[in-house]
């Protein structure tokens, strides 16, 4: 199911919307051994993206925006291929929003960032990631609370003028929101430059317990006398 967020026709959401459906019920990933038992483990999904047709300048931007706020972030850890451990992002290969980037990028949108990690969301739980990117277009945190629901707020700074000879960036572009998330649900949070999707995925492990002890064999019926004295 797609959460229409802000415009109920914004390009972005119509193109989404035409794509395939999101299988996003329980997902099994191999985990490693302190997390096997938990619940309340999620795989976070986020693809950032800047519009077809950014409004650059029908916008009256804020200016003297506060810092951003990387205190309490964390970076997700590479993933290598192993048992994964919280924070951990996935293998490319269990991402869920392949085919809509993709589709993004060929319809004109550009896709800026596609990370997916995971994460344990105990109701109360807060947790805060950093994004960048490498070349300085944008960077920012990804804030999450769990209450009822999922409370999502990314605040992201993009600079459209990074490769300019401008230095520090003339102008800055805040993305700050704040969505309320169900879990299977792809979420879409609009903005004038910039778009996010994201999802929420329920996991378990899929690796076989290795220390259970194996079922003992059937035990056997004992014999007859008359059986007995045919073996004779």
């Amino acid at each position: 199911m797609f959460k229409k967020l802000l415009k109920p026709f914004a390009p972005a959401a119509l193109l989404i919307l035409s794509t395939t459906s999101i299988q996003a019920a329980e997902t099994l990933l191999p985990l490693s051994g302190e997390l096997k038992e938990l619940d309340n483990l999620y795989s976070v999904e986020v693809v950032l993206f800047k519009q077809k047709e950014p409004a650059m300048d029908e916008e009256k931007w804020r200016e003297n925006l506060p810092p951003l706020d990387y205190s309490k972030a964390a970076v997700p850890l590479f993933n290598e291929g192993v048992l994964l451990s919280r924070m951990e992002e996935l293998s490319i290969t269990d991402f869920a929003l392949i085919d809509q980037a993709n589709r993004l990028n060929k319809k004109g949108y550009q896709v800026l960032y596609h990370n997916s990690w995971l994460e344990r969301f105990s109701p109360g739980s807060k947790s805060s990631v950093m994004i960048l990117d490498p070349m300085g277009s944008f960077e920012g945190t990804i804030n999450i609370e769990r209450q009822r629901y999922l409370h999502v707020n990314p605040v992201i700074s993009y600079y459209p003028d990074r490769f300019s000879d401008a230095l520090p960036p003339e102008k800055t572009i805040r993305l700050n929101e704040t969505r309320r998330m169900k879990s299977t649900d792809l979420h879409y949070i609009d903005h004038p430059v910039l778009g996010m999707l994201v999802l929420f995925r329920p996991i378990k492990d899929s690796t076989p317990d290795l220390f259970e002890e194996p079922t003992p064999p059937a035990a056997e019926e004992p014999a007859t006398l008359e059986e007995l004295l045919k073996q004779q």
